[in-house]
């Protein structure tokens, strides 16, 4: 199976809706499993100022298709939803976007990979490396925060709704739910938050699956500067458990005060 990258976006109705349900049909198509998806953040529209923010995603998925069949699923897809294309880069309920299908690389009039508008856009760079933060090209080259220059991301929007899949790939039965965050809910470097860290340890050794949100910290940096809280996520049926040893380890904090001496 070949390992491939999709964009998804909306600016009209309910955004964060229509991301989780392109990304349920996205797992429908035949041969193809997703495997990840990331958070979904805001941003800027790109191209065409005049009209609302939008809110944006990536998925992994794994398929057995070839490229041509399954950008045609994926414009089916968008058809299905009601996207009208009666404005280039304009308005749209769902913009679903092949960026990478493995080491593929097509220059015809109805493909292109990698798709020409990746290392660009922000709104595709920030999700794209929250879920595979060591990506490259084919050519070789990474995608870098600091080198976007349209659609500025401007803040996070938290898990896409009933997407099946946690960050980073960890698979759901049901709700995740939130058993701990960092201290500060500024972090312009996307640092490593200490305590954090020693929960997910305590949480990984318990055999607690768990995911970061909106990804982990310390794996890129932020640019930006945006105002960014991390948390730890279990899977609901593990929360009562999960919030025991948070608990525990917050009644117990480590000291650092003399590290570094």
């Amino acid at each position: 199976m070949t390992t491939a990258y999709v964009a998804l976006g909306s600016n009209m109705g309910e955004r964060l809706m229509n991301l989780g349900r392109a990304v349920d049909a996205i797992a429908d198509l035949p041969e193809t499993h997703v495997t990840r998806v990331s958070s979904a953040y805001e941003s800027e529209p790109a191209y065409v100022a005049d009209q609302p923010a939008f809110a944006n995603a990536v998925v992994e998925v794994q398929t057995s298709l070839e490229p041509g069949a399954f950008l045609a699923y994926l414009l089916d897809i968008e058809d299905q939803m009601g996207r009208v294309r009666d404005q280039d880069k304009g308005p749209r309920v769902i913009d679903l976007d092949l960026l990478l299908f493995g080491d593929e690389e097509w220059n015809s009039d109805d493909l292109k990979l990698p798709h020409p508008g990746l290392l660009e856009r922000g709104f595709v760079v920030w999700p794209l490396l929250e879920i595979a933060p060591g990506i490259a090209l084919p050519d070789g080259t990474h995608p870098r925060r600091a080198n976007v220059t349209v659609g500025k991301v401007t803040g996070e929007l938290g898990r896409v709704p009933d997407a099946g899949v946690a960050a980073h790939g960890i698979p759901v039965t049901g709700e995740w739910v939130v058993v701990a965050e960092s201290s500060s809910a500024v972090d312009a470097l996307g640092g490593f938050d200490a305590a954090l860290g020693i929960v997910k340890a305590a949480l990984d050794d318990e055999g607690i699956p768990t995911a970061y949100d909106p990804y982990e910290p310390g794996t890129d940096l932020d640019p930006f500067g945006l105002p960014m809280t991390f948390r730890i996520l279990v899977p609901e049926e593990y929360a009562e458990k999960a919030a025991e040893i948070t608990a525990q380890v917050a009644a117990a904090p480590p000291d650092f005060s003399e590290v570094g001496e």
